[in-house]
Parts: C-alpha cells; sequence; structure tokens
C-alpha cells in the first residue's frame, strides 16, 4: 500500500485496489458476505484502471466522451475508497493498545471491549455488505457505460487550427515591430561570435583547432517568451558570416525525416523522399565537412530528437560553426551544450516598461499611447500577462478588435487564461501553453494541478510543497530514494520543464521557493476544477458548489469574506482543506471531515481550542499544520492519528503536547515552538527525520538518552540548559548528550541547530568535535555566543553550511574556518571585539564559499578582502557599525572589487556616533564599489537606526 499512488487523471485508482487486496488478504474479510462483493470490485476496477492509464498517456487532451468517462470513474474511486477506509479504520481502532491496563482492571475491561467488538461486528459487517454491493452496482452501470459509447475507439479532440505551426507569426514578426530584443540578442551573439574574437586577440598563437572550433548556445524558458523570435533575429543578423545556414523546427512530435530534410533543403541541397534517416544524415555530414556553418534547430522536446540531430554535424570541422538550440526543458538544453562547447541562455520576461511599448504598439500603433481611462485596466492586464510576449501580442490583438471601452476591457481581463475562453487569440494562447502540460507523464501532472491551490503571486515553499504531495500519496515509492527525495526529482522536473518558475535559490543550487505564472495557474484552476480536483474559493462570486468537493482552497484576504461551502456532503468526501492568506472572521467548521488527509489552517488566525476538538477523528489524516495564538493545547485524541507524518504548531501559545503524540508512529516531521515541551517516550517516534524545535531542560535526562532511538532524524534544533546538581549527575548528563548526538550522527543526521543555555566550554571542548565529524553532517548552527572558533573545527570536513557567534575576532579564526574546505554557505556575527586588529579572507581558502553573512558588532572593523579571495563567492551580506573615526578617514574600503563571481549585495549600516552626513558619505562609498564591478551586482542598502 506504500507505493500506491493518487493521481489527477486516474484519482485513487492504485491506491484503492491497493487496499482492497489489503482487505482480501487480512482476516476480517474472510467473511464471504464482503470477501466476494471486494474481489469481484478489484478485478472489475483493474481492467478500467488500464483503460484509465491508456488515456491519461495521451499526448493531447481526450474527446469530451472519454474525459466525462473518466470523471465519473474517479468520482467512484473515490466513493471506494472512503468506504474502504472507514471499514478498516472500525477494525484498526478494535485492536487494542499497548499502554491498556493489566491485572483484573484490564481482564474486565477487555471482556466489555470485546463484547462489544462482537456486537460491532455483526452489525458492521451488514452495513460494510450493503454498501459494497451498492458500489458494485455502480461499478457495473460506468462500466457498461464505456462499452455502450465504445469509448476505446474515441480519439483526441482535434481544434480547427491545429494544422498551423504556432510558430510561424514568430518567425517572421518583422524587426521593427518588436521590443525588448536587442539585449538578449546582443548577449547570444557575443556568446557565439565576439568572445571567439576576444580569445584571438588575447593569444595569437594559440591552436587554431581549439579557436575554431564548434560553439553553441541554447535558449531555453518557459513557452510564449519568445525563444523562436530571439533564435530568427540572431539567425538573420549573423547568417551572413558564413558559408551556409538553415533554420529548421523539430516540433513536440518530429516526423524525424521530414526535419533532416528541411535541414537539406536550407542549405541548399536537395535530399530524396525515399532515402532513410541515416542516408539523409550521411548526406548532411558530407555537405557540412568543409563548410562554416550556422543552423538554428528550434523547440525540441526529448532527448531523443537531439540525439539523431547531433549526428548531422561533423566532428572533425574546425571551421569555426556555430549552432542554436531552443527547448523548454533545462535538462536538454544541458545536454545540447554538453555535446558541444556551449553556454545556456535563460530568456526572461519582458520587463515592465517593455511590456507596456509592446502592448501599446500593437493596439494603438504607438508606444505610450494608451487613452487615460484605460491606463489602470492595461496595467493589470499586463500584470496578468507577467511578461511573456506571446501572451501580450495575442491580448492585444484581441483588444485591438474591440471598442476601447472600460466594459469591453474588463470582459478581456476576466477571461485572460481561462480554461473556457473561445475567441481566437486567446485559445491559441491557451493551445501553445497546455503544449507544455501534456507532454507531461501523468505524475507531474498530477502534482502541477494540485498547485493550482496556491493564490496568485504565491511564493511556494518547494520544502512545504513536497511534503504535501507525499501526504496527497501523488510520489511513487523507490526502492533506493526516500519519498522525499523522488518528490525533489518530480519538483526539479517541473523546474527543468520550466512549468514552475524558481524565484529562490540556495547557494547549492536546490530551489528554495518557486511560483506558477499567472495563465499557468489560471489554466490549472480551470483544469483542476473541471476534473473535480481541486475547488477553489477565493472570494468571487460563486453560485453554486460540486456537490463532493475532493480538495478545497480557501483564499482569503483581509477586505472581504469567503463563502464557503457547508453541504454535510461537501465535508464526508473532502480530502483535503487548505487556507490561504489571513481570516480574522470566519473559520471552517472542522466536524465530519473523516476523509481528510491534508489539514493546512496556517493562516486560521481565530482558531482556538475548541474548534481542533474533532481533530481525533480525522483517522485518515496525514499533514497538520496549526498556526494561531489561540490555540494552547492539542487534544489527546490526536494519538489516534495513526497515519499522520507532518505536525507543525510552530505559532501556537501550546506549552506542553499531550502525551499521546508518542503513540503518531509514522510521524516524520515534527515541529514545534521552542518553548513546547516535548512528550515523555519520544524514543518510540522512531519515523522522526525532522524535529524543530526539541527543548530539554537540567533534570531531563531521559528525554536526552531516547534522543539517541531516533535513528532517521535528518535535521534536528535543539535547545539544551546547563544541568544543575551534583557533578556526578552533570557529568551523566552531558555524556548522556554526546552519545546520543553521536549516534544521530552514525545513521542519518545531516542538520543541527544547537542553541546550549551554559558555559561555553562544553561547547569548545574537544570531545564535541567527535559528534559533528561524521560525513553525513551538511548544516551546524550554534547560537551560543562562543570567545573563539572551537578547535574541533579542524577536523570537521563535511559541512556546507555554518553559522557562529564570536564574542572575539582573531586571525586563527579565520584561518580556523578556512580550513572547512567544503563550505558554500557561512555566517559569522562578531559580537565583541577584535585586539588585534581585523582580520584579513585572502587567497587561501573559501575556495567554493557561495554566500557569506557577516554581522560586525565590534568596535574595530570588517574583515578585509585581497585579490584573489573567494572567487567563487555570489552573495555577500554585510551588516556592520559604522564608527566616526572611518568617516573621518576617508576611506571606506569593502574589496567588492577583488569578488569575480559577486551576483548581489547586501549591506545594513549601524551607525555608531556616526552623524547623518557621514552615514551618507558611507552609502556613497558603497554604491561607487557595486557600480564599477564588472559584473553589476543586484544590491541592498538599508539603515538600522
Amino acid at each position: 500500500m506504500e507505493g500506491a499512488l493518487v493521481s489527477a487523471c486516474t484519482g485513487v485508482m492504485n491506491s484503492l485496489l491497493a487496499k482492497l487486496s489489503t482487505v482480501l488478504e487480512n482476516e476480517y474479510a474472510r467473511k464471504k458476505t464482503v470477501g466476494k462483493d471486494v474481489l469481484f470490485l478489484r478485478s472489475e476496477l483493474s481492467c478500467m484502471d488500464a483503460a484509465m492509464h491508456k488515456y491519461a498517456t495521451l499526448s493531447d487532451e481526450p474527446d469530451l466522451q472519454v474525459r466525462t468517462w473518466m470523471k465519473q470513474v474517479r468520482e467512484l474511486a473515490y466513493d471506494i475508497e472512503d468506504t474502504v477506509d472507514a471499514f478498516m479504520a472500525r477494525n484498526e481502532n478494535s485492536s487494542s493498545d499497548n499502554d491498556e491496563p493489566t491485572g483484573m482492571r484490564g481482564f474486565v475491561i477487555g471482556s466489555i471491549r470485546k463484547l462489544r467488538e462482537l456486537l460491532s461486528s455483526l452489525s458492521g459487517s451488514c452495513a460494510a455488505s450493503q454498501e459494497i454491493k451498492e458500489l458494485k452496482n455502480q461499478v457495473l452501470e460506468v462500466n457498461d457505460r464505456r462499452k455502450r459509447y465504445k469509448l476505446d475507439v474515441s480519439v483526441p479532440m482535434a481544434s480547427s487550427g491545429s494544422i498551423i505551426d504556432s510558430r510561424l507569426p514568430a518567425f517572421y514578426s518583422e524587426v521593427g515591430a518588436l521590443v525588448g530584443i536587442d539585449g538578449p540578442m546582443d548577449k547570444i551573439i557575443s556568446l557565439l561570435i565576439r568572445e571567439e574574437a576576444a580569445d584571438e586577440d588575447a593569444d595569437a598563437d594559440a591552436d587554431a583547432g581549439s579557436l575554431h572550433e564548434h560553439k553553441m548556445v541554447s535558449i531555453t524558458g518557459f513557452g510564449g517568451l519568445g525563444k523562436t523570435t530571439l533564435a530568427k533575429q540572431v539567425y538573420q543578423r549573423i547568417k551572413g558570416q558564413f558559408d551556409c545556414a538553415a533554420f529548421v523546427f523539430v516540433s513536440q512530435m518530429p516526423d524525424m525525416k521530414r526535419v533532416l530534410l528541411d535541414l537539406l533543403s536550407g542549405l541548399g541541397t536537395t535530399g530524396n523522399m525515399w532515402d532513410d534517416e541515416r542516408q539523409l544524415i550521411d548526406k548532411i555530414r558530407e555537405f557540412l565537412h568543409d563548410k562554416r556553418y550556422l543552423i538554428v534547430i528550434d523547440d525540441i522536446w526529448s532527448i531523443s530528437a537531439w540525439e539523431i540531430l547531433k549526428c548531422v554535424f561533423p566532428e572533425n570541422n574546425n571551421s569555426g560553426s556555430r549552432i542554436i538550440t531552443t527547448t523548454r526543458i533545462l535538462d536538454i538544453a544541458m545536454l545540447c551544450c554538453s555535446t558541444f562547447k556551449g553556454s545556456i541562455y535563460h530568456i526572461q520576461p519582458l520587463s515592465d516598461s517593455d511590456s507596456k511599448r509592446l502592448f501599446s504598439k500593437r493596439i494603438f500603433h504607438r508606444e505610450n499611447s494608451c487613452p487615460s481611462h484605460l491606463e489602470e485596466l492595461s496595467k493589470m492586464i499586463l500584470r496578468k500577462c507577467g511578461g511573456l510576449p506571446l501572451a501580450i501580442h495575442h491580448v492585444a490583438s484581441l483588444l485591438a478588435t474591440k471598442p476601447s471601452t472600460k466594459e469591453e476591457w474588463e470582459l478581456v481581463l476576466n477571461s485572460i487564461g481561462s480554461a473556457h475562453e473561445n475567441s481566437h487569440p486567446l485559445q491559441r494562447l491557451k493551445k501553445i501553453l497546455l503544449l507544455s502540460f501534456y507532454d507531461l507523464p501523468p505524475h507531474l501532472k498530477t502534482c502541477l494541478l494540485y498547485l493550482s491551490i496556491y493564490p496568485e503571486d504565491y511564493k511556494i515553499d518547494s520544502k512545504t510543497l513536497i511534503r504535501r504531495w507525499i501526504a496527497e500519496g501523488f510520489i511513487a515509492q523507490d526502492r533506493c530514494r526516500r519519498l522525499d527525495q523522488v518528490a525533489k526529482s518530480y519538483f526539479n522536473d517541473l523546474i527543468n520543464r520550466s512549468m514552475i518558475l524558481p524565484v529562490a535559490i540556495a547557494y547549492d543550487g536546490s530551489v528554495q521557493y518557486c511560483q506558477v505564472h499567472d495563465l499557468v495557474l489560471n489554466i490549472i484552476v480551470s483544469m483542476a476544477k473541471e476534473e473535480n480536483f481541486v475547488t477553489v474559493v477565493n472570494g468571487q462570486k460563486c453560485n453554486s458548489f460540486t456537490e463532493k468537493i475532493r480538495r478545497l482552497s480557501l483564499q482569503f484576504n483581509d477586505s472581504e469574506d469567503v463563502v464557503m461551502p457547508t453541504a454535510k456532503s461537501n465535508n464526508i468526501c473532502l480530502r483535503s482543506l487548505n487556507v490561504f492568506g489571513f481570516n480574522r472572521k470566519q473559520v471552517y467548521h472542522l466536524a465530519n471531515l473523516q476523509a481528510l488527509r491534508v489539514l493546512g489552517l496556517g493562516y486560521c488566525l481565530r482558531l482556538e481550542n475548541h474548534h481542533i476538538e474533532c481533530l481525533g477523528n480525522m483517522l485518515q489524516l496525514r499533514y497538520l499544520v496549526i498556526h494561531s495564538q489561540y490555540v494552547t493545547e492539542l487534544p489527546c485524541q490526536i494519538g489516534s492519528l495513526k497515519h499522520l507524518e507532518v505536525l507543525d504548531v510552530t505559532f501556537c501559545s501550546i506549552q506542553a503536547l499531550p502525551e499521546t503524540v508518542a503513540r503518531l508512529r509514522k510521524l516524520s516531521c515534527l515541529y514545534v515552538s521552542i518553548a513546547t515541551r516535548l512528550p515523555e517516550m519520544i524514543g518510540n517516534m522512531q519515523c522522526l527525520e525532522e524535529l524543530y524545535h526539541m527543548s530539554i531542560s537540567s533534570n531531563n535526562i531521559r528525554l536526552i538518552t531516547d534522543l539517541s532511538c531516533l535513528t532517521k532524524l535528518r535535521e534536528l534544533a535543539i535547545t539544551v540548559e546547563e544541568p544543575v546538581g551534583t557533578k556526578c549527575y552533570r557529568s551523566r548528563y552531558m555524556d548522556a548528550f554526546l552519545a546520543s548526538l553521536g549516534e544521530l550522527g552514525r545513521h542519518s543526521l545531516e542538520s543541527l541547530t544547537l542553541n546550549y543555555k551554559g558555559d561555553e566550554s562544553f561547547i569548545l571542548d574537544q570531545s564535541m568535535g567527535s559528534c559533528f565529524s561524521t560525513r553525513h553532517l551538511r548544516k551546524l548552527v550554534i547560537w551560543k555566543t562562543l570567545s573563539r572558533v572551537p578547535n574541533w573545527m579542524s577536523i570537521v570536513d563535511s559541512l556546507i553550511h555554518l553559522e557562529l557567534y564570536i564574542s572575539r575576532m582573531e586571525r586563527s579564526d579565520i584561518d580556523m574556518l578556512k580550513g572547512i574546505s567544503t563550505l558554500l554557505y557561512l555566517r559569522l556575527v562578531f559580537t565583541g571585539h577584535a585586539p588585534n586588529g581585523a582580520p584579513t579572507i585572502d587567497s587561501q581558502g573559501f575556495q567554493d564559499l557561495k554566500e557569506l553573512h557577516l554581522l560586525v558588532f565590534i568596535s574595530g572593523t570588517w574583515p578585509v578582502l585581497t585579490p584573489g579571495a573567494m572567487q567563487k563567492l555570489q552573495k555577500y551580506h554585510l551588516t556592520f557599525k559604522l564608527q566616526k573615526a572611518q568617516c573621518d578617514s576617508g576611506v571606506l574600503d569593502f574589496g567588492l572589487q577583488h569578488l569575480s563571481n559577486l551576483q548581489h549585495v547586501c549591506v545594513m549600516i549601524i551607525p555608531s556616533g556616526a552623524t547623518s552626513e557621514e552615514t551618507l558619505v558611507a552609502e556613497d562609498a558603497i554604491r561607487s564599489a557595486i557600480s564599477i564591478h564588472p559584473n553589476k551586482p543586484t544590491f541592498e542598502l538599508g539603515i538600522c537606526e
């Protein structure tokens, strides 16, 4: 059952079939009244599942009859699984718990329980039998309907415009009609042509072969950003410098023989239709072997297509030929560039000013000419288009055919991105965007459609999203990887395919936050609604709700109330309830949510204890987030949630978790505030992988010992009080703590945040090093302010992330840290003084550091950067005290010029005796250093009063 999946295309069919098998195998299903019908359901549904998978893997949208039948099967599968879940839950709850009383009292209680179970079993068996018979009849009816309408011979829907290549208008665009293309075009030409000239000037005696080798640029990005247009303009600009040139389209489902023939034709030679692919490749290679050529291969969708196309380029051609490819998929761009010496160009959306220029030129035939009464609406429309040239062009084309009135423009604004919009330009836009969606495998379609729960412009935390996917059952089991690792690969696939957009990238290259383009969001919201996958309620007028809501997203804001569905049938079927936006007036009625898997109440500020009394009845719950200061305790019945995997009550006012939490044997993530006391017997929760925050009092040695049992723990934030009592007890306490940390380190611990409320000698002691020198530990944060960097840091050789608070800054401290060659991220807070002056960061050490945060609260100065320092550093954050003496000297050297790979700088100034005029002098010095940096890094500057 662990590998059973939930899919937007096939619903819970896989999960259901696995559960039906479990029911048949277990003892309670041997009753003939139930077992026979369950066997029939499993067999019949298996056949339906095969048909559903066939339709789900189509590369285009199935026709209306098939979609209707699939929806009926999905809904039926949900209903059957709800019945089976309730049936299994009744039997699970009848089993005795480990903490039941023993002796005479236990005998009496056990006898009464068994009598109740017998009576319940007799009545429950009849009820279950009747429910399953009714479901059996529904299955027969749905399957008969498929046979009656001969759905197996149905074909995907074909739009009337499907035979027209949507890239042709972009290919034949006039240069004068384009906006914002000059900068990208110059950049690509520089990568292709000008860098070669620079190489030749720098070394005239270099080997000619290396100077004239193949060079490639692969343009990648979201559909509609103008990759074809950009490639075509570069092609037109530079093709005269080559002996021959060609521009060929590949497309999503290419006829490779036709592509090769087009390439031959574009190069000015001919091929025969009766030639096979190998013969055509040989002809192209023979033609190109002694020529300097420029070839553009547009719109590559698959690795297999590139594997064929790369064969046309002769290996021994050293005449300085150039290749340009375009693709929506980053992995394919990387593969192309690995074949030849290549660079990836990530095409970006248009800026606000360029978007406005393009919009005005298309409608009013000149720039910045929008009538004043339409100015606000034009901003709203452009915001929806999100800098997508294709979207701006199509929406503007539609508006150009309509009267310039507010009413008409409002209608277009409301229709942008709708899956049901039938106007020709918007249908064409939708079709282009949907190409990427239908190219996804079923599991990625499911994960993408789930993003419809989020509001527009919402920054989605990747880690939270992954945990939600797992709880919903979207992630396939893998023998070699954890579920979160598999889910991370799904997430990266969607990023690589440009379906979701990264907005915050960490020092290790991972995406911390992402967003969905507004147009894509509108489309997937419509599709999720049509398939009853997700229902979004966001304050807009809604006259009715579907009879059975499976996943509900409530999106509030402070200015309006949201009309929430209240039908009892909705509650019974609800599997996921998510609230976004702070709601100060309403609380969703949480009773009767027996099928609920995911409950996200992160924004319910008015939530109180009595609202969550019914949590213990949500026996299918996997994911629970509650953030409200008015919640001061969790119900004891929470221990009944045997499937719970994530529990997050970080921002609640809970002093202690109930002891029953220790029964949650499947819990993998537990997030509580630093003030929340954990229950005894936490060692029973051996599936825990992430624990934030664990507080251990000075006399709780048992909790420390139990910590060592959590051998799957990968991330831990812990506060430890200094022990009080006899010397012997203090020694036992600290030995137990070190032993537990060492045990975790030997197993899975990757991240440790440690706050020690005691004397620093414990942290500085060399014995502490044995806990942190394990091969797994990647992140270490020590909140305790230390007088120096611990000597045991010299033996730590696996850290990539380190945060320390130091009261004294010496050169030896910096040298100690330089020795950790694996560091990518370093945050140092200097709180005291520097007796020997500011230390120096030079070319020795920190060779791989990508991100540095320095907070300097010292009556001296910040570390001095010298030539060759931190050549891979991309982000530099500096917070420092500005003294009058520094301003009087007239020299404020930040050493930024030595950081050759710098991309972003953030500086926070804390005036310390410096006047406002002197602070301005410091600001000017920082701005000047940024302005002359060759990388033109992005920049943030703040004054902390």
